[in-house]
This record gives C-alpha cells, structure tokens and sequence, in this order.
C-alpha cells in the first residue's frame, strides 16, 4: 500500500513526541513492504525552534521525505487562515496514494487541507489543536483549562487569536476524514469529537545493563513550565535526579536545582535506554494534560517504574502497563519517593503487550479496511 504521512514536524527538526511516533510508524510501514513518504514543515522548527537545536531519530532510508522548505510566512499564514497558503499540498497530494494520514496538522496544512486527496484520509491526536489553539490546554501558561478563555490566552502564549475558528472551518475539515484516532481513550473523552482510540506503541529494545543499586531518578523530556519539573525540585535537595531535555525553561530550572540535580541537555534517542535502565524510577510531573506518555514506555522496556502526575492519560497509561505510581499532591510524591529510596530495585511487572508494534499495526488496518467499506 502507499501511504502518505503529513506533519508539522519531523526529525531532525522537531521537538519530540509526535514526531517520534510519526518516525515509528513509518519505520514500521516500510519494514512490512509498503510506500510510505512522509511530508513536513521546516519553516515551522524554524520560526518556533529558539534554543532547541535539530535532534536526529534513525530514518529507514526507504521511507521517502519531502520537506516543505517556502519561508516564515507559510506557517505564519497557515495559522492565520487554517488553510495550507503557499505550500503545494494539493499538487503532493495528489498522488496515488491508498491512505493519507494527518498527524500535526497545525501549521502544515490546518482544517482547510484535511478535503486534499484521495484514499482513505484518517488523522491522529497528538495534542489538542483541534479544540484549542494553543495545542496544550494549559491555560494562561499556568494550569489545565477548565475555564475557555482562548482569546485572552493567546494573547497570553503571545499569539493573534485564529479567527477561523470562529467559522465553521474545523467542523468542515474533520467531516472530510474517514477517522480520527485518539492515542488514549482520555483525549478521546475530552475532544468530544468522536474519535477511535488507537494507543501508540513502543519499538522493542534490548535492555541495558542495570545497576545492582541505581541511586538517581530520571527525567526525560521537554524543559517548559507545563512539563512540571520545577514543582518537585524541592524534594531533590538529597536526593540525586538526572534531566535530559531542552527547552525555555532551562535556565531557570539551572538557577533553581540543587547541586543533586544534574541536567544532561539533549541526549541523544541511543542513550536513552542506559538512562532510564539506570534509574530508581523514571518521573513525569506534568502540569498539563499529557495526551498519552511514550517516556512510561521507554522506561519499562528497560525495566524502570514510573511515577507521574494524575493528570490526562498517565494515570490510564500507569494502570494499563501496572508500571508504577501515580500521585496527586507533592505530599503523595514525597512518600512514594521515600518508600524507593528504601527500596530502589522494585518488583515490577508491566503489561506492554497492548503497546507493541505488532498489536498497533493490526488494529491499523483493520480501522483502514473498516474505513474502505
């Protein structure tokens, strides 16, 4: 089958977990014998990038990458107007394509280009653009949104409001697919768009060497305010916490940790899996509401526990692998924390069956085959 994948980003320009899953899939698709190309956004990395330099992830070389290289004011144009202004989308499109998948759709292409193309169309929800313009629902950059207010809150993220969405424009786009996937049934409960959850899955790994004793908890991801770190700074003054990640906040995070906390910057994806192997336990103290938790995977295939915040999916993502802790207050943290301090070598034994490649890969088609009748 041939299959085009569309995204804002992709590696090495990108800033993580979409575009990682994005790489995954098509790596997968192109090992089972199928066409896969894959479109994306560079001037987006580039108008949003700051700090953050390119990150590579391994590409199979069969997976074919057209990268949209037309200036700042393509993405700027495309938030403006919901619509794929100056990129030749209709004309790649066009092709004889037998799916076409959407993933970040934000600044590629928006809600006016979802009705491009023939074949079966299907789009995944990486975040939640679809129902808020700042993708996070982390309102005011301060916490979860129980309250719309989105004018006011992108003037706070320093963004024009998108007045499109005042218009029927999304629904219109959305109705121009065959189906929306959801990576976890709470961002399909709070889109309210009727989406088929398809969790993502992990590539397998070998383990690597652990420790008899770790004696450091780990950190991995994207240094913003919304990412939580900085709330449980307090509870590393004695103790050890590695953090790999970049990102705006970094050098707040550097003026506020103890001399315990230890930020690695960017590690590259091949020595993640030492990382988390070496760990007591893997945290994800996210503010916002995490659309699914690709990090609690990594960090059980190395047999490392995670403990994370009880908001979006990672309490459902702890409870489907019964790979660790989840807590509600920093109370809550600090006695989990206390009971591994004791104990660093838990007895775990995740369920990641549900998440392997060949489970996702399935459940894929069959959603493809139910869209073709």
């Amino acid at each position: 089958m041939r299959f085009c994948l569309v995204t804002t980003f992709f590696p090495p320009e990108h800033f993580g977990g979409d575009a990682i899953f994005v790489t995954n899939l098509a790596n997968l698709l192109v090992r089972h014998g199928h066409h896969v190309k894959v479109v994306h956004c560079a001037d987006s990395f580039r108008l949003l990038a700051g700090g953050v330099a390119p990150s590579p992830v391994p590409v199979d070389p069969r997976v074919q990458v057209e990268r949209l290289a037309i200036g700042w004011h393509s993405p700027l144009a495309t938030y403006a107007t919901g619509r794929p202004f100056f990129k030749p989308l209709e004309k790649i499109l066009s092709e004889d394509f037998d799916v076409i998948h959407w993933h970040n759709l934000s600044l590629v292409g928006g809600p006016g280009a979802l009705h491009l193309g023939r074949g079966v169309k299907l789009c995944t929800l990486h975040d939640y653009w679809v129902v808020c313009p700042t993708s996070v629902l982390f309102r005011n950059n301060q916490k979860p949104c129980t309250n719309r207010t989105c004018f006011r809150c992108s003037l706070h993220y320093g963004r024009p409001p998108q007045l499109w969405r005042l218009t029927g424009l999304m629904k219109k786009g959305l109705e121009s697919l065959d189906r929306v996937l959801a990576p976890s049934d709470y961002v399909r409960r709070r889109t309210g768009i009727g989406a088929t959850v398809l969790p993502h899955f992990i590539e397998p790994s070998e383990r690597a060497p652990k420790p008899d004793t770790p004696d450091y908890y780990l950190f991995v991801g994207r240094l913003e305010k919304l990412k939580g770190l900085e709330t449980i700074l307090p509870l590393f003054e004695t103790r050890k916490l590695k953090v790999a990640g970049t990102g705006s906040a970094g050098q707040r995070l550097r003026d506020l940790a103890s001399p315990n906390v230890e930020l690695l910057g960017w590690v590259p994806h091949e020595r993640l899996a030492s990382l988390y192997a070496g760990a007591i336990a893997t945290l994800v103290p996210s503010l916002c509401e995490e659309t699914f938790g690709l990090v609690i995977l990594e960090s059980l295939t190395q047999g490392t526990p995670a403990v994370t915040s009880s908001l979006g999916a990672l309490p459902e993502l702890v409870q489907k692998t019964s790979g660790g802790w989840v807590y509600r207050d920093l109370v809550d943290l600090e006695r989990i924390l206390a009971d591994l301090d004791r104990h660093p070598r838990p007895t775990i034994s995740p369920t990641l069956q549900d998440f392997s490649q060949e489970v996702h890969l399935a459940r894929y088609f069959e959603i493809i085959e139910e869209c073709r009748k």
